[in-house]
Order: C-alpha cells, then sequence, then structure tokens
C-alpha cells in the first residue's frame, strides 16, 4: 500500500514539475515577446546617422539661420527647438507588432518628410527664404546663383523638350554631382552607395528667380 502511495505522488509531483515548466516557458516567451513588440512600437530617438556623414550626402542639406541643419537620411530627432510629435501621418505601413510610418511637418515654412521609427529626412520643401541650402542658395535668389554654386563639381546636362531626354553638354573629370537645366529651373543630383538611391536638390524658377526648392531621394 505504501509502495503504492509513493509511486503515485511521485507521479503528481513529475506532473505538477511538468506543468510548472511549460507554465514558467509560456511566461518567458511571452515577456520576450512582448519586448520585441515594444521595441518595435517605440521609436528610436538615439539612431545612429553617421553612416551618411560623408561630404556629398551632406550637400543635400537645409540651414537656417538659428544653426539648424537638417541633412537628407538623417536623424531629425538631434535637431533643437523642434516639437517632433507635431506632426501629420503622410504614410503609414503600421501592424499591432510593428510601427513603420513616414510622418510629415512643417519647420517655419520647410516641410519635412521623415521615418518616424529612425527619424531619417526622407523629403524636404520649401518656398520661404527662410532656409538655404549646403552652398547658400535660398528661394527668392537668382537661379544663375544656383547655377553658378554648383557648376563647377558638375558634369552638365540640358533637358531637350522635344528628344524628352537629357542631353549631356559637358564632362568634368573630377565630377560630385550632375546638374541638368530646364525650362523649370535646374536639378543637381548623384548616387547614394549606401541606399542606392538619388539624392536631389531641386530648384525651380520663374522669370529668372528661384521660387521652390526641394531635397529628396529617389529609385
Amino acid at each position: 500500500m505504501k509502495k503504492k502511495l509513493c509511486f503515485v505522488l511521485t507521479i503528481l509531483l513529475m506532473v505538477s514539475l511538468f506543468a510548472s515548466g511549460n507554465r514558467d516557458e509560456k511566461q518567458t516567451s511571452e515577456i520576450k515577446m512582448e519586448n520585441n513588440q515594444n521595441t518595435n512600437l517605440a521609436p528610436n530617438i538615439n539612431s545612429d546617422d553617421s553612416a551618411y556623414d560623408d561630404p556629398r550626402t551632406l550637400e543635400f542639406c537645409f540651414k537656417d539661420d538659428k544653426g539648424r541643419c537638417l541633412c537628407l537620411y538623417h536623424n531629425i530627432r538631434k535637431q533643437k527647438e523642434v516639437d517632433f510629435e507635431d506632426y501629420e501621418v503622410f504614410k503609414d505601413w503600421s501592424t499591432e507588432t510593428n510601427i513603420r510610418k513616414w510622418v510629415k511637418q512643417e519647420i517655419d515654412g520647410l516641410s519635412v518628410i521623415w521615418n518616424y521609427m529612425n527619424g531619417a529626412i526622407l523629403i524636404m520643401e520649401t518656398e520661404s527664404s527662410n532656409w538655404f541650402t549646403g552652398r547658400g542658395i535660398r528661394v527668392g535668389d537668382p537661379i544663375s546663383k544656383a547655377y553658378d554654386a554648383y557648376v563647377s563639381d558638375a558634369t552638365l546636362y540640358k533637358w531637350d523638350s522635344v528628344a524628352k531626354k537629357s542631353v549631356k553638354i559637358s564632362s568634368n573629370p573630377n565630377c560630385l554631382y550632375f546638374l541638368r537645366q530646364s525650362d523649370e529651373g535646374i536639378i543637381v543630383y548623384i548616387a547614394n552607395l549606401i541606399d542606392e538611391e538619388m539624392m536631389n536638390i531641386r530648384f525651380s524658377q520663374k522669370d529668372g528667380i528661384i521660387t521652390k526648392i526641394e531635397i529628396f531621394f529617389s529609385n
């Protein structure tokens, strides 16, 4: 009788330990899943953008008289005097466990679209003279000023509106950028080798005066 009782107690103990182990494993799994979800739902406000600190990419920026400098692909949250929650959703591919969205924000006349999760700046445009490019070009400047600022570092193209294509008009063996002229204005562009995308600065003009400046990436 005692042997049977001991056997039953042993079986019950083993079942209890097995159930407890499964419960602990399940709780650990749930905690890991919750942590992963929290990671995917929380933006990395200190995202490292130093890979984009090469001189060419740093040209694709807007600066202002307050000392701010917003560069393509760089973390916008590193800027001071900006309320980063004052945005509207531009595009949203988020799920319950993963936030993936682009947001749009106006900063003193500059429209900025950036990646909510890592702060990476994707598109900027302005019709205000509050902001200027890395080479000092503002809205309101003559379009010739933009041409002169970049021509010495560029291979030149002109848009043929009849043939609907770009035609090379001069080469530059030390080319840093490509510059294309058209009736609408000037676009300066170069490939970003990290993301394999084109970085662009577009100067739109009317009657020889810059009316809008855009900095953006394109595939």
